[in-house]
């Protein structure tokens, strides 16, 4: 009878549970995989952010990267720096063809974002790397990402830590 007792409560009080804890994906879009790695589109200003996600962990390294869109609807911009509470640094970096080898580097006085050219940053390019992570980054969570522009505009992002293969696919 206890054991029935206890298997009733247990399942009962889990989604109860779950829902308050953030295991429940409320407000999320669900990729077809069942993941939760969309990335709504943000405004602040003329700015737009789209399509932003981290890579999740591999093993136990300690550096990510982080990926997405930037566009302005009037002039130009560029972003300067971000950081994130998930990393000890956070890096503004390109991967450049050094001699036939790829190599990745710092990009100083950071990158550039024109309503005539937005900014693309991927796998293979520009993207903003998450050195000295705390803690592994896990698939289907979020981390915070703090981006700050020359312009002045500051903005703070809840960025979706996706897995190698929805990386590749996305």
């Amino acid at each position: 009878m206890k054991t029935l007792l206890f298997t009733l409560a247990f399942a009962l009080t889990t989604p109860v549970w779950a829902a308050k804890h953030g295991d429940m994906h409320h407000g999320k879009q669900s990729g077809h995989d069942g993941s939760t790695h969309s990335f709504p589109a943000v405004t602040v200003g003329s700015i737009t952010l789209s399509n932003f996600k981290a890579r999740a962990s591999i093993g136990q390294m300690k550096n990510s990267a982080a990926y997405g869109q930037i566009q302005i609807q009037d002039g130009s911009d560029r972003l300067v720096s971000a950081s994130t509470p998930s990393a000890r640094r956070v890096e503004l970096h390109e991967h450049i063809n050094d001699n036939g080898v790829m190599r990745m580097r710092e990009v100083e006085g950071g990158f550039p974002v024109s309503q005539d050219k937005p900014l693309q940053m991927k796998p293979g390019g520009y993207h903003i790397m998450l050195i000295g992570l705390y803690e592994p980054l896990a698939a289907d969570t979020q981390i915070t990402l703090d981006l700050q522009f020359a312009s002045g505009t500051q903005t703070t992002i809840e960025v979706p830590v996706v897995g190698m293969q929805q990386m590749m696919h996305h």
